[in-house]
């Protein structure tokens, strides 16, 4: 079930003397490789990586005795996952270190069970060929340094994805690590709030700055996150098993929501209405709880606004929200549009190299060279420069092999009676289509901490596939019994 990739090493790791000497060489690459990043980094760095080193043998402990944890670690860096530290390679931010060094403990412990290094899935072979054709891409590439963090961050990505499906063992499991992903996005709204919100508009309400950023390095990729985090928060206020639990997460939305208002980002805006409307398309509870509560909620809201003294930010907000389809004509969007265009047509099969489109829209004859862009303000123009329109195409295809994996164990958890669980899945559904919208206006994933946070919530997605195929249907519930005997 795990495909070849994973049955083809279970051979050679189930025999004793193999699996001690493999277990042996990740330990001491593990440690080797701790070490020498903390000799490199010198400073106030390298005591934490040497207490990192000290701390592996308890959590190799620990994970053994509970996959889970390995995941919840790699959250638990999320506020600081955007920090630097250096390697004896390349330079990278602390949550690609943490999943690295989840993933080498979680190898450890499979392959000291007997087990192979990592498990698969089918779709994941997609992942594998947008890697592939990136490294192919690199070749070309303006920039290698460039090209090579893109890569690595990539890699890294698709790395945690089985890890998670080696961490989450049952439904239960991906309950607890999406509690646990709203939880530390309450904790960065709540810290964003708690450093006030000063806005400076200039232009009218085009150019401000002031907005609220938290743990982010911009106020897109913060809202990008709160974006994707509600879903989330949406899905389990429908889908966690007890009603204080459901409860506690419909109030988790709240502090969220509003720091996604106050980040002023118009494309994470769109993209929250689209995983809106999907969540209202999807299930029946998401429509009655927007009848019962979400109909008043606006109604009251839009009277006392209307009555209330305006505020500076309210006042900006407003403003922001009236021209949220209005492109503004100071970040020269437009001109990047049309680089990006021209990089797909001069290059459409390898672009100019992962992550170089910056490097590119500075040549001669860019038509954004005076605008110094990092991206092309839009995932598809952005990978299809950089890395060609294959890479297009795979991306689209793996979307499409994601949503429907998810619709099918949505389908098998609805014939099995179990609504919570579909729940579940569609705030998954909904924290994707967030991202896809606000990807139509922005590219935010050169950020490492959204970028993992993708590939987790992708893992999350596979881990429902792989339940849900591997469970038989039950049996017809008995006249007047509950579905499936859950609350």
């Amino acid at each position: 079930m795990n495909g070849l990739a994973a049955r083809l090493p279970v051979p050679l790791v189930t025999r004793p003397g193999w699996r001690n000497a493999l277990v042996a060489a990740l330990g001491i690459a593990f440690g080797a490789g701790v070490t020498a990043a903390a000799v490199r980094a010198g400073g106030n760095s390298a005591p934490l990586l040497l207490l990192a080193l000290a701390l592996a043998p308890a959590l190799l402990y620990v994970v053994v005795a509970r996959p889970l944890v390995a995941v919840l670690l790699v959250l638990a860096v999320i506020p600081v996952g955007a920090v630097h530290l250096p390697t004896p390679l390349i330079s990278l931010q602390a949550i690609e270190v943490a999943v690295l060094g989840v993933a080498a403990l979680v190898v450890l412990r499979r392959l000291g069970r007997g087990e192979s290094p990592l498990p698969w899935a089918n779709q994941l072979w997609w992942a594998l060929a947008l890697l592939a054709w990136t490294l192919i891409a690199t070749s070309t590439a303006v920039d290698t340094t460039l090209a090579l963090k893109q890569v690595a961050l990539l890699g890294g990505g698709i790395i945690f994805v089985p890890v998670v499906l080696a961490a989450l063992e049952s439904m239960e499991d991906v309950r607890r690590m999406l509690s646990a992903l709203v939880a530390v996005a309450v904790g960065i709204a709540l810290a964003a709030l708690s450093q006030g919100v000063h806005y400076q508009s200039q232009l009218g309400a085009e150019t401000v700055s002031g907005r609220l950023q938290g743990a982010f390095d911009h106020p897109n990729q913060l809202a990008l996150f709160c974006s994707m985090t509600a879903s989330i928060a949406a899905g389990l206020a429908f889908g966690l098993r007890t009603r204080i639990a459901r409860l506690l997460a419909a109030v988790a939305i709240a502090p969220i929501v509003v720091v996604l208002m106050l980040t002023l980002s118009r494309g994470a805006w769109i993209g929250a209405g689209f995983a809106f409307f999907f969540l209202i398309f999807t299930l029946r509870e998401a429509r009655r709880a927007f009848l019962l509560v979400g109909v008043p909620l606006i109604i009251v809201a839009a009277f006392v606004g209307s009555f209330a003294p305006g505020t500076t930010e309210t006042q900006i907000v407003g403003q922001r929200a009236r021209d949220i389809t209005t492109l503004s004509p100071y970040d020269g969007r437009s001109a990047i549009y049309a680089e990006a265009l021209r990089e797909i047509r001069s290059h459409p099969l390898v672009g100019v190299g992962p992550g170089d489109f910056p490097v590119a829209a500075e040549r001669a004859g860019s038509a954004a060279t005076s605008f110094f862009p990092d991206h092309a303000h839009n995932l598809w123009l952005t990978w299809g420069a950089e890395v060609g329109l294959p890479a297009v195409a795979i991306i689209l295809v793996l979307i499409l092999a994601l949503g429907s994996a998810l619709r099918d164990a949505g389908r098998s958890a609805v014939a099995r009676g179990d609504r919570r669980d579909r729940a579940i899945m569609a705030g998954l559904g909904a924290a994707l289509v967030a991202m896809l919208g606000q990807g139509i206006f922005d590219y935010l994933l050169r950020n490492a901490v959204l970028w993992i946070v993708l590939w987790g919530l992708i893992g999350a997605i596979l881990v429902c596939a792989r339940e849900y195929r591997s469970v038989p249907p039950s049996p017809a519930p008995a006249e007047g019994a509950s579905p499936s005997g859950r609350s």
